[in-house]
């Protein structure tokens, strides 16, 4: 089976073709990418319109390796939502990415949360609850919870496992919309046996959160959490390959 990283980045508009090779090594062979520029908080209409359209040149350099998600800033309300129709109905993208530009529980992404769940989107959530440091407009598990339960058909994966592991899975534990990724570099093996021992290893998937984070680092995390053939075969790429090819049914 192969294995997926759910959760990386384009690293100044490229996709690093040597990562493919290690990919290749330890068992993960597709990469689901999204471009946030130089990790740009709020980014206007034209720059993410810009950030999509080189994330489509690598989608076709790699089309073997590579889908993508369409970076969505949702304050741009209708352009931003024929943004993602653009990259989904004609590039092929396979979900959305929400960083910090406003809250995933904003009504401001309901027509896109809603287009999501019409198309069977991945929507890749960021989220992470800090003691200090956290930006405006900087999801939590709770935000997530709150979207997911007003758009129930949609499909989240709560990016980082929240950034505070066991109180976030507590928070969502009860949304059966609502997966987790393990990218994050606070997360590792104990908080991912967690995650499949709280929510069930059909709700957890591996993500690494490239091009910043080493890609061996992230896979031995979940290498060390103990899981079982079953499990380990979900978490690093089951539940996902289940999900893309329900999207493009």
């Amino acid at each position: 089976m192969t294995g997926i990283d759910a959760h990386t980045h384009l690293d100044r508009g490229r996709f690093d073709p040597a990562i493919f090779a290690l990919g290749e090594r330890l068992g993960i062979d597709l990469f689901l990418c999204s471009n946030i520029g130089g990790f740009q908080a709020h980014p206007g209409l034209d720059e993410v319109r810009e950030m999509n359209r080189v994330l489509v040149g690598e989608l076709r350099r790699h089309p073997e390796h590579l889908r993508g998600y369409c970076y969505v800033n949702p304050r741009y309300g209708r352009e931003s939502l024929d943004d993602v129709r653009r990259n989904v109905e004609e590039h092929g993208m396979i979900g959305i990415k929400l960083w910090i530009a406003t809250l995933a529980d904003d009504p401001l992404c309901d027509p896109i949360l809603e287009y999501a769940a019409e198309h069977r989107l991945i929507v890749l959530a960021h989220a992470w609850r800090k003691t200090v440091g956290r930006f405006p407009y900087e999801s939590t598990a709770v935000n997530i919870s709150a979207a997911a339960r007003r758009h129930p058909q949609a499909r989240f994966l709560m990016a980082h496992i929240g950034g505070q592991a066991e109180s976030a899975i507590n928070t969502v534990r009860d949304i059966p919309n609502i997966a987790v990724d393990t990218s994050g570099t606070i997360i590792g093996a104990d908080e991912v046996s967690l995650a499949v021992e709280r929510l069930g290893a059909s709700r957890v998937v591996f993500g690494s959160d490239l091009h910043h984070v080493d890609l061996a680092a992230n896979v031995g995390k979940v290498l060390s959490a103990d899981l079982d053939p079953d499990e380990s075969a979900r978490v690093f790429g089951g539940n996902i390959a289940q999900w893309l090819a329900e999207g493009a049914a």
